[in-house]
């Protein structure tokens, strides 16, 4: 009962998860044939190596009359010039120009350094340039924050925690819970650049059909299932023509559903995941309860007779749905196709309602996704890479783009920067600020690719009553502990 998907970070790509794991294969190092294979009698390629961090150097000031705001150079300009080459996987034409811009400026602090930038450069591209020995110095992980795990397990990517002492950054300046993408085997492998946070969005005109102000909120769960029954619509024959509550349809939102119930799919301290735990399961099981009530073939209909889906014709935006709940980036779409719109007349966002305390199985939470950089390990200059990281980090760059293309920043240091005056960033910063937990679903780990994709074939099974979410998540767990076994298997020589 999926429907088609449109956001501000093309997530439609998602689709790559699926291979994600053949990329780089489960023994065998990074893959074989294609472009990036050495032509036969030609030289293999050199195993990645890390590359030790630079002594530190006094910081030196920017020309004359020239400022980079939350930015001090900490390194001294090269005696002859130097390109750092910085792929990102954005071809969304109207950020490139801007954002170009904003990185030009690096030059100002080093005019012996130039970086650049390379747009629509995806993971497989990266990682092909990996296995060739021609990695660029920074990557924007993009659309495959769950490939980091297994990059670092096979140092495609190096650790930062040297570079993050030595230029003394602030980490607990980012808000809870973001960074976890980033952590794994007691190492902080990449540093997040932007998230999504995933909120309740309303079109409030239609309130007014079930006696509610146009600012009313949905208590719990419980209640916000309610209201959408109230507001959903359907013909003479029981089709749906306009549903109260776009239920949740791939695997962020799935995430987003499972953290509001408590719900916990991966165990750091053990290693382990936890598909089965309590928490996924309640969460699932109210889907299903939804699912039930509509008819699983009835939601099919309903989504196949929206057509493609997207842009202005998204269920949400053309009011075939009421509310959803969903990332930050659906304001983006609002200012793309609807700018007359005015927050809080035609549309809101809040926070989701919490799940009632006794169906939930642990503290009810708020769900982040993280788009971080990394750098290779066969960088040429890995200390100037982690040198314009430093500047990406910094507000210049931060408060820019985040402010031109209505996203949300992740600093705690950033969220109340009165430049960031898009209307739901009041929603964002009462998350932030609020007493809810928020966390990054799926932690880094070398599975995160293979294991995403598990769980999104079988919570769909699931949402199309084809399978118990019992019998649904323990098979998930038997398919990743498997394949844990095999990388582990695989890192330590053993084929088997």
């Amino acid at each position: 009962m999926s429907t088609p998907k449109i956001s501000r970070r093309q997530l439609l790509k998602m689709a790559g998860v699926s291979v994600a794991g053949s990329l780089i294969p489960a023994c065998g190092g990074p893959p074989q044939g294609g472009a990036g294979t050495p032509a036969i009698g030609a030289t293999a390629a050199p195993e990645p190596t890390v590359t030790a961090v630079g002594p530190t150097v006094t910081p030196i000031p920017l020309p004359q009359g020239e400022t980079i705001e939350g930015f001090t150079p900490q390194m001294s300009d090269p005696s002859a010039p130097i390109r750092i080459v910085y792929w990102w996987g954005n071809d969304y034409e109207p950020a490139l120009q801007f954002t170009n811009d904003v990185i030009a400026r690096f030059s100002k602090a080093y005019p012996n350094v130039t970086i650049e930038p390379v747009a629509g450069q995806d993971c497989d591209a990266f990682i092909t340039a990996a296995a060739a020995g021609t990695p660029p110095d920074l990557f924007h992980t993009w659309d495959c924050v769950e490939r980091m795990g297994v990059w670092a397990r096979r140092n495609v990517i190096i650790p930062l925690d040297d570079y993050i002492a030595r230029s003394k950054f602030p980490l607990d300046d980012y808000a809870p819970g973001i960074m976890d993408t980033c952590r794994m085997d007691g190492k902080i492998w990449g540093m997040v650049d932007s998230a999504g946070v995933f909120l309740l969005w309303t079109r409030p005109p239609y309130f007014s059909e079930i006696g509610k102000p146009a600012d009313a909120l949905p208590q719990d769960t419980d209640e916000m299932w309610q209201w959408a029954k109230d507001l959903t619509k359907t013909s003479a024959d029981g089709a749906i023509e306009r549903l109260g509550m776009r239920l949740p349809n791939w695997l962020w939102e799935y995430f987003a559903w499972i953290a509001n119930f408590g719900g916990e799919i991966w165990d750091v301290n053990a290693g382990q995941p936890t598909p089965d735990h309590p928490g996924v399961l309640a969460a699932l099981n109210d889907l299903v309860a939804q699912v039930k009530q509509y008819g699983a073939d009835n939601l099919l209909r309903w989504s196949s007779g929206l057509g493609a889906g997207e842009g202005a014709q998204n269920p949400w935006l053309a009011g075939n749905a009421v509310m959803q709940v969903s990332g930050d980036w659906t304001g983006q779409s609002i200012f793309d196709f609807f700018p007359d719109w005015k927050y809080g007349e035609q549309y809101n966002a809040a926070a989701p309602p919490p799940a009632p305390a006794g169906k939930r199985a642990g503290e009810s939470a708020i769900a982040w996704w993280s788009w971080p950089w990394v750098i290779p390990s066969g960088t040429k200059y890995p200390d100037w890479s982690w040198e314009v990281l430093r500047y990406y980090l910094s507000t210049e760059y931060q408060i820019a783009v985040r402010a031109k293309f209505k996203e949300m920043p992740v600093r705690k240091s950033m969220i109340n920067d009165e430049r960031l005056g898009h209307p739901w960033i009041k929603a964002a910063r009462e998350i932030i600020n609020g007493q809810r937990r928020l966390t990054t679903m799926m932690p880094m780990n070398p599975v995160a690719a293979e294991y995403s994709n598990l769980l999104g074939e079988a919570i769909d099974g699931v949402l199309r009553l084809n399978r118990t979410p019992e019998d649904a998540m323990a098979q998930v767990k038997t398919e990743t502990l498997q394949k844990l076994k095999d990388l582990q298997g695989c890192l330590c020589g053993n084929p088997g």
